[in-house]
């Protein structure tokens, strides 16, 4: 009974605290369209999980071929607040583990968790300032805001539902905070764990896309036909490579009226891959896309993003967090500690779940009281930076080159070099993209900028570097010369040029 007790005080404290929370950023946020949506919602959360099998696919564990394993997470709003089973996050660690055995012993999940954690958050220690003075053990025994298997809500109007795709090979947990924040404000979520074509390795991008497609689309059709549930309207939501899924998934069914992506792959390197992808379509595109991306600038031209047709699109930079900070481990374990810090890092992530909530409520529900436009045009702050800048014609040029080869993408960048003599910096960052799958197509580009722009070191030097990968030292040494005399005191240069010095002796 005192266990019992203990672990209603802790849920309550840690409800208390996530409230005080989002009460804080009310205050912060000041003027700024997140105010609105920024605390708890209305519902209270409730999670259950399925195991099911897709005997359609074989799949190999331990050497061992079986029917594909699918374990199926599903959030959702709840009017009860019972605590029937309270859920801690080990609960949902544990469904790591079980992903594909559904069966293991309890013995061997206890380790497989306590382990798990103990690595993440030595990592969110060590290499993200994230210090949550906790013990292991008090981060597994956290109290999570879902509650097991609690009633959906009754509703006169049926709930929206999204579907979340995990990024490579992860498990569907490792967003639980947004996916219970928009449970929170009355919506359905459902998730499954990423994996390969036939094992959890994603070995083969283009198969392991599609493998997540199937494994969506195989979860919709069990929550359609299996469990018998309705709901309003299908959005999509995925993290890394999960963004490859979703937008191959939305090409493919007509359904679906929102895509939000979380720092998607589609926008990196992995469009070149994405773009061979047998169904892939951007005619079919035209629907709202928000897509949210980490710090890093002059990283990508967001070719995705500037070759989709939908004029309902909204691209944003998260100024304080990498990659790694689109997970909601590190959120969860600040929110864990007696003294969680103001930490910009861990915060920022609460800025997502606004921004999935709002991106969401205009699109999914169409009774939701809003202005689309000024809702979307999130006010700039330093959590979350609007990016305005056009590059639908250098996108447009990467698909020429997909599409057609780097001999069609020259007469395009010839006939319409008044737009690409402005675009040195962006046909630098396209040429990265194909330095590995074309590194041709790469040093065409790059011809370009140099002829465009003699007297640019940046230009010379991206030149000079992919030749270099290309193994043709004498061109590569030729242009890095160049972007020396313009540059003497760069230190990638002269790393470079030592390099090949060497590789001559």
């Amino acid at each position: 009974m005192l266990i019992v007790i203990v672990k209603k005080l802790k849920y309550v404290i840690m409800k208390l605290k996530v409230n005080y929370l989002f009460f804080l950023l009310f205050i912060v946020s000041g003027s700024s369209c997140f105010s609105q949506d920024v605390a708890n919602g209305p519902y209270h959360v409730g999670f259950k999980y399925y195991s099911t099998y897709d005997e359609s696919r074989l799949y190999v564990v331990n050497n061992d071929t079986i029917s594909r394993p699918l374990l199926i997470h599903f959030w959702y709003p709840s009017n009860e607040n019972i605590q029937k089973d309270s859920y801690s996050f080990k609960n949902y660690i544990d469904l790591i583990s079980l992903r594909e055995d559904f069966n293991k012993p309890s013995s061997e999940v206890d380790s497989n968790s306590y382990n798990f954690v103990n690595a993440y958050a030595g990592y969110a220690k060590h290499n993200l300032g994230v210090d949550t003075n906790l013990t292991t053990q008090k981060i597994l025994d956290c109290p999570v805001a879902a509650q097991f298997g609690i009633d959906i809500a009754k509703s006169k109007e049926k709930f929206p539902l999204i579907i979340y795709a995990p990024s490579n090979s992860k498990s569907a947990v490792q967003n639980h905070l947004i996916c219970e924040y928009l449970a929170s404000h009355g919506f359905m979520v459902i998730a499954v764990g990423s994996a390969g074509d036939n094992s959890l390795n994603r070995k083969n991008d283009e198969k392991s896309i599609l493998a997540q497609v199937n494994d969506m689309e195989y979860m919709l059709n069990y929550f359609e036909d299996s469990l018998k549930i309705k709901y309003s309207g299908l959005g999509l939501m995925g993290f890394s490579t999960g963004g490859l899924a979703t937008s191959i998934f939305q090409m493919k069914n007509e359904n679906v009226k929102a895509v939000f992506s979380i720092d998607g792959s589609q926008e990196y390197g992995h469009y070149n891959t994405f773009f061979k992808v047998e169904i892939f379509n951007l005619r079919k595109t035209n629907v709202p896309y928000c897509m949210l991306v980490n710090n890093y600038k002059n990283f990508s031209i967001y070719p995705f993003y500037n070759s989709i047709v939908s004029k309902e699109k909204h691209l944003f930079r998260m100024p304080y967090i990498d990659h790694n900070g689109f997970v909601s481990f590190w959120r969860f374990f600040d929110l864990c500690s007696a003294q969680n810090s103001i930490s910009k890092f861990c915060t920022s992530y609460d800025y997502i779940s606004s921004a999935g909530l709002t991106f969401f409520n205009a699109y999914l529900k169409p009774k939701h009281v809003s202005n689309k436009e000024s809702e979307l045009n999130f006010q700039t702050n330093e959590y979350i930076q609007s990016i305005t800048s056009e590059n639908s014609m250098i996108a447009q040029l990467g698909n020429v080159i997909l599409s057609d080869g780097i001999d069609s993408a020259n007469e395009f960048l010839n006939s319409n070099q008044k737009v690409f003599i402005k675009k040195e910096n962006e046909i630098n960052i396209l040429s990265k993209s194909f330095r590995y799958p074309d590194v041709d197509a790469a040093i065409q580009l790059l011809l370009f900028n140099v002829k465009m722009h003699p007297k640019s070191w940046q230009a010379q030097f991206e030149l000079g570097f992919t030749y270099k990968l290309k193994k043709e030292l004498t061109l590569a040494k030729e242009h890095l010369l160049k972007a020396q005399e313009l540059n003497p005191e760069d230190p990638e240069i002269i790393k470079l040029l030592n390099e090949i010095n060497e590789s001559d002796k």
